[in-house]
């Protein structure tokens, strides 16, 4: 398996493409004054998925340049939260920490906080996506976005070029050719970390 490269020019439009993400999450965040802040509710104990091997080597380039003994608490705590989640009553979702996350005084944040996937930097804000067939889906936000927009008029994230963008970047990483044989990206971070890098 080829080791993965930081300076592959299609990870590089990859952080650009993070950095777009997050400009447009703090607009849609300051529109409506929503902040993380002291929040009881965090994502960072949500069960998020994640789709695409652009992201995943992205991740793993970031775990791998970790102290080693952080890199191994880390794969600790994502063995404990993958035990937990399979062991959940169906129909239940334990609310168990990333196993990235640090805690701090305001609450838990991301110990990869620039390689995380973009999911984790969408989530939260009023956002909107068009379909390929203009069918449109509006996703209201977290709760607390969702009390803060009742006094204001929401400034609605548009998810449809960001997303797009990330299927460019997706295709010209793996390769039209791979495209249909590769498995289908559907993972947690948890599952990432434990992996290690994606096999291409």
């Amino acid at each position: 398996m080829k080791k993965p490269d930081k300076k592959n020019p299609v990870l590089r439009r990859l952080r650009e493409l993070y950095a777009r993400m997050d400009e447009s999450y703090t607009a849609s965040a300051k529109a409506i004054g929503l902040s993380c802040q002291d929040c009881a509710d965090s994502c960072c104990e949500t069960l998020f998925r994640h789709h695409t091997y652009a992201e995943w080597t992205e991740l793993a380039l970031g775990f791998a340049a970790l102290p080693p003994a952080r890199q191994q608490e880390i794969r600790q705590q994502a063995e404990t939260y993958l035990r937990i989640h399979g062991g959940a009553l169906p129909g239940t979702r334990p609310r168990v920490p990333c196993p990235l996350c640090v805690h701090t005084d305001h609450g838990l944040a991301c110990g990869l906080y620039e390689h995380r996937p973009m999911v984790c930097r969408l989530h939260g804000v009023p956002n909107l996506l068009t379909r390929p067939g203009g069918q449109q889906s509006a996703f209201p936000g977290c709760d607390r976005a969702q009390q803060l927009a009742k006094t204001c008029d929401p400034a609605l994230l548009d998810r449809t070029p960001l997303l797009a963008e990330l299927a460019r970047i997706e295709m010209d990483f793996v390769g039209r050719a791979r495209m249909g044989r590769l498995p289908r990206v559907d993972m947690t971070i948890a599952e990432m970390l434990l992996m290690g890098p994606p096999k291409l």
